[in-house]
């Protein structure tokens, strides 16, 4: 697969042979032309859309829709790929969107994963299984398709989504909230003396809150006072 990275608006050869409409409803057609791949990392940049495929019944749970290598299927569902993610982005992942969309006033259905000009949203509820993904970088505009949307990127390369325009327009406005908030978030973070005691106070609670799940994730045995103290400690050296 032809690539190059240096022009942003370049993509893939494979979406140029295999043009059209890429219906997500109609996966059993996308799957003999994909690539197999094991991956369960993605390029977040270059993703633009992650389709769940788990009720079909094959060996792949999850068709990716990458820019620049093209149409991939892997056996992992959208749910694992989706959670590496998270943990990678760790403690500016999960935690703090649902931080800031509390603060906001924004409802918690459905929240975005953000990172730099990526944000990745989920077409269903992620909390009740798995569903697919779709990515607001290299969004170009959205076409009203009745009870389906058209999402055109840069490419171009059209995805046919099982969504209203109202729902996804409702759902890319929420994102752009949130990435505001994420950007004011580390813009605050990297002048100290501009970062409030409330706030510290709330990343430092928030930082332990999160280092608590990934222990007990990982079946780690660790006391709730070495953990506030660990915290503690890395919140004394900023």
């Amino acid at each position: 697969m032809t690539q190059n990275i240096d022009d942003p608006h370049h993509v893939n050869s494979f979406w140029h042979l295999e043009s059209g409409t890429w219906d997500t409803r109609q996966p059993q057609r996308l799957l003999p032309i994909a690539t197999r791949s094991d991956i369960d990392i993605i390029d977040v940049l270059e993703t633009i859309f992650l389709l769940d495929i788990k009720h079909l019944a094959c060996a792949e749970n999850t068709l990716i829709f990458d820019r620049q290598r093209g149409l991939i299927k892997t056996k992992l569902t959208t749910r694992q790929i989706m959670m590496t993610y998270a943990v990678q982005l760790g403690f500016s992942g999960t935690q703090l969107i649902k931080r800031l969309a509390s603060q906001l006033g924004l409802s918690m259905h459905k929240l975005p994963v953000i990172h730099g000009a990526a944000i990745l949203m989920p077409l269903g509820t992620a909390k009740r299984g798995t569903t697919s993904w779709y990515n607001r970088h290299y969004l170009a505009h959205i076409e009203d398709q009745g009870f389906m949307t058209a999402l055109i990127y840069d490419g171009p390369i059209t995805v046919r989504v099982d969504a209203s325009k109202r729902v996804v327009t409702r759902q890319l406005a929420k994102a752009g909230q949130l990435q505001l908030a994420v950007q004011e978030h580390h813009r605050r973070r990297s002048v100290p003396n501009q970062s409030s005691p409330t706030v510290l106070d709330a990343d430092q609670a928030m930082m332990q809150s999160y280092t608590d799940q990934v222990l007990k994730h990982y079946g780690i045995l660790a006391l709730p006072g070495e953990i506030s103290w660990l915290t503690r400690q890395f919140f004394g050296k900023l």
